[in-house]
């Protein structure tokens, strides 16, 4: 059973999310897939955080865009997980791409909800970096907006693409198709087999979200995704281990 394993921003549930320590840890345990979230920060460098705001995984306060990546960097987006040792900065792309380049197999890089001149400019960016990195087909840029995948469908018509809905519903097949897309990235909640084979049927890679425990792994598997992304990647591995 080859499915490919994602650790979700990192190891969200075992390591702070979007980090370096975070995907350093990844690393450590054996993760060889990245997925990650994209952000524009005010002086127009990408930087990996989920949110649009900080306070949820930083000490910080108000929106990613109000700050420069030196000013991100020098939060400390580890002070809301329990017991990790070290501070952490929200970390650029340029600095995780750079660590990890040659090592990942696969990244899925999420470009999150902006205004459209805003991802204008982030999708001129990733492009670069993909290209800069030569990362080429190591690499899906995933959105949940349609705009944020046309936009980058546009910027470089050759970059493999995912959507991502929650829910999901059998037309998403089609919305992807009619954007350029790959993949389709499926929620374990709104999911089920025929919608992935109806996905497969239409040409696409499907990536199951999130494994987390048994029953979901579980239901991800029955389904037939290619693909899972998790918080937990320690416990996934050992799951697909198991039942390989």
């Amino acid at each position: 059973m080859d499915i490919c394993l994602f650790g979700h921003r990192g190891a969200a549930g075992e390591a702070p999310e979007n980090t370096l320590g975070g995907f350093a840890y990844a690393w450590e345990i054996g993760v060889r897939a990245f997925e990650l979230d994209i952000h524009l920060s005010k002086d127009e460098q990408l930087v990996v955080i989920h949110d649009p705001t900080l306070e949820r995984t930083t000490d910080g306060i108000g929106l990613v865009s109000d700050y420069t990546a030196s000013e991100l960097s020098s939060l400390n987006a580890a002070c809301r997980f329990p017991g990790w040792p070290n501070r952490e900065g929200v970390p650029s792309l340029q600095s995780l791409l750079a660590r990890y380049y040659a090592g990942i197999r696969r990244w899925q890089l999420e470009i999150k909800t902006d205004a459209s001149e805003r991802l204008e400019v982030v999708c001129t960016i990733l492009a670069r970096q993909i290209a800069n990195f030569d990362l080429g087909v190591r690499v899906t840029v995933t959105s949940f907006d349609p705009a944020a995948l046309d936009i980058m469908q546009r910027t470089d018509a050759h970059q493999r693409l995912g959507l991502i809905r929650k829910p999901v519903q059998m037309e998403d097949i089609d919305l992807a198709r009619t954007l350029g897309c790959s993949e389709l990235c499926v929620p374990v909640e709104s999911g089920s087999a025929p919608l992935v084979s109806g996905a497969h049927e239409a040409g696409l890679e499907v990536t199951g979200w999130l494994g987390n425990n048994s029953t979901q792994m579980e239901r991800l598997l029955a389904w037939g995704v290619d693909a899972i992304t998790t918080d937990l990647p320690s416990f996934a591995s050992q799951y697909l281990s198991s039942v390989r």
